[in-house]
């Protein structure tokens, strides 16, 4: 009996040992999380340089890149809509006021991303975490306006997500580029006949040519020369730009044609630029090395000389 009565307390020990354990390892609910999705610009806080081959009319262009950091995997399979806003103050800033506002001319929106006058909007679909806005580009009219352009852009609608606080803007400069637009070293030699300190012969390791057409590049804001008695870069015009910026068509043929385009040429009356007896300005191809030579004389003054060798350094 003993015997029988120290089995039945055995095996319920046993079972309350067993029941304790299944207590221990019960699994309580989970509290849901309550994080949400962010939504970033991948360059945010910064300008983005974007530069395009030249094409014949619009073409659809990744402008800006857009990032879901979901909280995980179901998160990622929701469909996310994200409002996109142009911003020229964005743009003023991070361009440092050296970028200007792209005009709507030479761009239009892209059916991905339709525009509703306010905001342009990107969908998520489920799965995907990059997102681009797109934008029709106009490349050869973007070319032909020469100067230096772009967009700023502020995240301002991400419904059920988070927007970051840090990479919620961004600016994008963006230049169209032909098979000439680089940056030159130009070696250059120049008479003035009544500029001492300008007369002489010089090298300016690099300078940058952007693209200004389908077949042409321009002297980056002025065409320069080194003021030998200071060792610094000076311009001929005044306070509201240039009277002298060269531009440099090429021909089929690899000739070149030479245009004054400096914004004040005209109102400072600077003469034509006249190609010297004998000179063929043209380029090399092989070499990837301009040569151009031009003359201008003022009104009741001596003539001005320059030959400029340009030599391909790398791209801009």
């Amino acid at each position: 009996m003993k015997k029988v009565l120290q089995q039945l307390l055995f095996i319920v020990f046993l079972s309350f040992f067993v029941i304790s354990c299944e207590k221990g390892e019960e699994q309580f609910p989970i509290p849901k999380s309550t994080e949400k999705a962010l939504i970033k610009f991948m360059e945010g806080g910064n300008i983005v340089n974007l530069a395009l081959d030249i094409t014949t009319g619009f073409e659809a262009i990744d402008v800006v890149e857009i990032r879901r950091d979901a909280t995980g995997p179901g998160d990622l399979q929701k469909t996310q809509t994200v409002k996109i806003e142009k911003s020229n103050s964005v743009l003023s800033e991070l361009g440092q006021r050296e970028v200007f506002e792209m005009p709507s001319s030479v761009y239009e929106a892209n059916p991905d991303n339709p525009f509703d006058g306010q905001a342009w909007t990107v969908t998520f679909g489920p799965g995907e975490a990059v997102k681009f806005l797109k934008l029709n580009i106009n490349t050869t009219a973007l070319a032909a306006l020469g100067a230096r352009l772009g967009l700023g852009f502020k995240l301002v609608s991400a419904p059920g997500a988070q927007i970051s606080a840090e990479l919620n803007q961004t600016a994008v400069e963006i230049g169209a580029k032909n098979a000439w637009d680089g940056v030159y070293m130009v070696k250059y030699r120049f008479f003035h006949p009544t500029n001492a300190a300008l007369t002489g012969s010089g090298i300016i390791p690099e300078w940058d040519f952007p693209s200004s057409g389908p077949t042409s590049i321009d002297w980056d804001f002025a065409t320069v020369f080194i003021n030998f008695s200071t060792g610094g870069l000076t311009y001929f015009g005044d306070a509201g730009g240039p009277s002298l910026q060269v531009r440099i068509t090429v021909n089929p043929d690899n000739t070149v044609t030479l245009t004054n385009v400096g914004s004040r040429a005209i109102p400072l009356a600077f003469p034509p630029l006249v190609v010297p007896a004998g000179v063929t300005n043209k380029y090399d191809p092989a070499a990837k090395t301009f040569y151009t030579a031009y003359t201008w004389t003022p009104a009741g003054a001596g003539t001005r000389e320059k030959y400029d060798t340009l030599i391909y350094v790398r791209p801009r």
